[in-house]
């Protein structure tokens, strides 16, 4: 993902509490339009880096706070502190931003985070509010939902959508 595929939506401010919780400064955007889990990228001296949320929620005078997975203390929060928060296609509720084309992604190659590459995007089923991707894996088809959580990052100059799917879903199709 580049910047320019992304919707900037605030800044990471201090750390609050002693679970990783992160005050969270929104641009123009109410944190009831965000969805409640999935992720987010932060801009980390120029990169952007994919995190995983559990929630964000509004406290008070401390304003929005976010739980980040795997950021489990103060100290490892820190780090993020000051961090520009970029919401990708697809993040908010109302489906306001949706701007993936699910066609587009027909010809990439699938690769799960975890267990590796899973084959190309051969068509595009399911509805407009529900794509699913039919991926050739091997000599089996494996269908696989088009989701804004599921999506790690996308590699456009390499023909590569990184995926992290469902557990079990892949093994499902293997042993079929």
């Amino acid at each position: 993902m580049e910047h320019k595929d992304l919707q900037r939506i605030g800044r990471l401010g201090k750390t609050w509490g002693h679970l990783g919780d992160l005050s969270l400064q929104l641009d123009g955007v109410d944190p009831e339009e965000l969805n409640g889990s999935g992720s987010f990228f932060l801009d980390i001296e120029g990169q952007l880096v994919p995190f995983f949320y559990t929630r964000i929620q509004e406290k008070g005078r401390s304003g929005t706070l976010i739980k980040f997975d795997e950021v489990d203390d103060p100290q490892a929060a820190a780090v993020l502190v000051g961090c520009d928060l970029y919401a990708p296609p697809g993040h908010f509720a109302d489906g306001r931003d949706e701007s993936w084309d699910p066609m587009e992604f027909v010809g990439l190659v699938v690769v799960d985070v975890v267990i590796g590459e899973l084959g190309e995007v051969t068509a595009i089923e399911g509805t407009d509010d529900n794509p699913v991707l039919v991926v050739l894996h091997g000599e089996h088809e494996v269908l696989i939902p088009l989701a804004e959580d599921l999506v790690d990052r996308i590699d456009a100059e390499e023909g590569r959508l990184y995926m992290r799917t469902p557990p079990g879903l892949v093994d499902l199709y293997r042993a079929g």
